[in-house]
């Protein structure tokens, strides 16, 4: 759905999602709407009294046009993709004096090396890989691990059958206040709540999931499926603690190392690790490919494409590979903070 002020006429953009439409084509009367979210996903916050703004003239002068920027944005246009509504949606705190709000972020200074060892070697795809800083390379079947040749190569996850047990693939995400105004502490300590319970998407073609442990148990089973092939998953620290610390394969915040100033998690993304952040709940897993990725290039043809580049050796021979480009979409079920993580799938053509 989608709210258009164009300062003469209100007009409200709504559409049925495909789950919406198929309720409503039953024709059994059960189509009800009783819950709804508001997102903000199109508005740039940083618009608000723009220095750039003001110096290129984009608004006048003076408090009451501070905004202007920004009520005048674009709204998006409503669409009936449910996996690509809202990204961030709008929550109300009952709380008025809050002045920090929590954050999840992917930690790119952990991840465990094949023996098993904690690594502070980041995680995230070189500069050269065609994938954003933030995201990973990922190998579909041994053919492809092969051309790499490592594997503890940053921002590489194998995915194939006999080595995505490798430790070195599991993924970390922490959360907490990510403020340097805050000293050490856990939330728990400090009256407020960690968030306790995620949902993770993936594309149900590509991925399986698996804990971090080592030689972890098979892929879980996604709570959900829906009709766009976006697997659901819910994780609970009550139901499923394995993939929350401390849990094997997934260490505890650390936040008293002896020295009061420097008292932190040097591993983790909160705060500036040492002496600020307050820390909430890290969450961890593994990504396995799919059998219709590991053993076939149907689905590459169909929504990737095919590059030649040397991911494995920059620099040197490339390599044509069919991909998909995809993304990991983590949210927080408490907070409703979302993340999304960029994945290339590569298959050696």
């Amino acid at each position: 759905m989608a709210f258009l002020d164009n300062s003469g006429d209100i007009i409200l953009d709504a559409v049925l999602t495909d789950t919406g439409r198929k309720r409503l084509a039953a024709g059994d009367g059960s189509f009800r709407i009783d819950k709804f979210a508001l997102g903000d996903d199109e508005i740039d916050y940083s618009l608000y009294r723009n220095s750039n703004n003001l110096a290129l003239g984009r608004h006048p002068s003076g408090s009451a046009y501070y905004d202007l920027t920004i009520m005048q944005t674009p709204v998006l246009e409503a669409f009936t993709n449910n996996t690509s509504t809202m990204r961030s949606k709008l929550i109300t705190y009952a709380k008025s004096d809050l002045l920090y709000l929590p954050v999840i972020k992917i930690n790119n200074k952990m991840h465990k090396t094949t023996n098993g060892n904690i690594d502070s070697s980041a995680r995230f795809a070189s500069a050269n890989a065609v994938v954003p800083s933030t995201g990973y390379l990922f190998t579909a079947d041994r053919d492809t691990t092969n051309v790499f040749g490592v594997d503890n190569l940053a921002g590489l996850i194998l995915g194939n059958t006999d080595d995505y047990n490798n430790p070195g693939n599991a993924i970390f995400f922490d959360q907490g206040l990510d403020s340097a105004d805050l000293s050490v502490e856990n939330l728990s300590t400090t009256g407020m709540r960690s968030e306790t319970q995620y949902i993770l998407e993936v594309d149900n073609r590509i991925f399986e999931i698996t804990t971090a442990a080592d030689n972890g148990p098979k892929p879980t089973t996604p709570s959900y499926i829906d009709d766009d092939n976006i697997a659901s998953y819910y994780f609970s620290k009550n139901s499923k603690g394995g993939y929350f610390a401390p849990a094997t394969g997934i260490p505890a915040f650390t936040t008293n190392t002896g020295n009061n100033n420097n008292r932190g998690d040097s591993m983790t993304v909160i705060g500036n690790g040492a002496t600020t952040g307050r820390y909430g709940s890290r969450i961890g897993f593994r990504l396995k490919s799919a059998l219709n990725i590991e053993t076939a290039t149907s689905l590459f043809t169909l929504v990737g494409g095919t590059v030649s580049a040397d991911y494995a050796d920059p620099g040197g021979t490339s390599t044509t590979y069919y991909y998909i480009d995809t993304v990991l979409r983590l949210t927080g079920y408490t907070t409703g903070y979302r993340i999304e993580i960029p994945l290339r799938v590569l298959k050696k053509q």
